[in-house]
């Protein structure tokens, strides 16, 4: 390989690696949450090797599972910061929006979205580029994978342990009423 073919192919890996890098997710929670919990979920941005100075994305989620009470941008995005109104019966919010004069680099969260869990399931939280809201650098605007999560909601075992408990009297109750 020529010093020439060498330069190219190593401007073309940190090109790869540069694009693939750079990431918004969803940091779901370890574990199922229980009907009727209120949690939170970060969205963090991972792996930027340039300053930023802001972005912002849609977000959408299964509303027969998860209801969404709030979303919170830290105070270091000091430039707005925040969504359109959550629409709990689409299972959406737009418009989730940061921005600073400083810029950061590297990782940090960009919105804490604090959900109630209202019914048995697993939601998808899916995150989207808003066209209102580009992610930017000194160089313009800069492309960005969204990474997304899941949440599995559960009855709490209390629950589940009294409804067997009701199934077990109805049983009972039932070979009564034959015998």
């Amino acid at each position: 390989m020529t010093l020439q073919q060498h330069i190219i192919a190593a401007m073309l890996a940190t090109t790869a690696l540069w694009a693939q890098a750079q990431s918004i997710e969803v940091q779901s929670p370890a574990a199922p949450v229980d009907i009727g919990t209120t949690f939170t979920i970060d969205i963090v941005g991972k792996d930027f090797p340039n300053i930023i100075y802001g972005g912002g994305y849609d977000v959408s989620f299964d509303a027969t599972v998860l209801r969404l009470d709030s979303v919170k941008v830290p105070a270091f995005w000091e430039l707005g910061g925040g969504a359109d109104p959550i629409d709990n019966v689409a299972g959406s919010v737009t418009g989730v929006n940061f921005n600073t004069l400083a810029g950061k680099q590297g990782g940090f969260t960009t919105a804490t979205l604090t959900f109630t869990a209202v019914a048995a399931g697993t939601s998808a939280i899916t995150l989207s580029a808003s066209p209102s809201w580009p992610f930017a650098d000194d160089n313009g605007e800069v492309a960005v994978a969204f990474k997304n999560g899941t949440v599995a909601a559960v009855p709490e075992p209390a629950s589940v342990a009294m409804v067997l408990a009701g199934l077990g009297l109805v049983g009972l109750r039932l070979r009564r009423a034959r015998g």
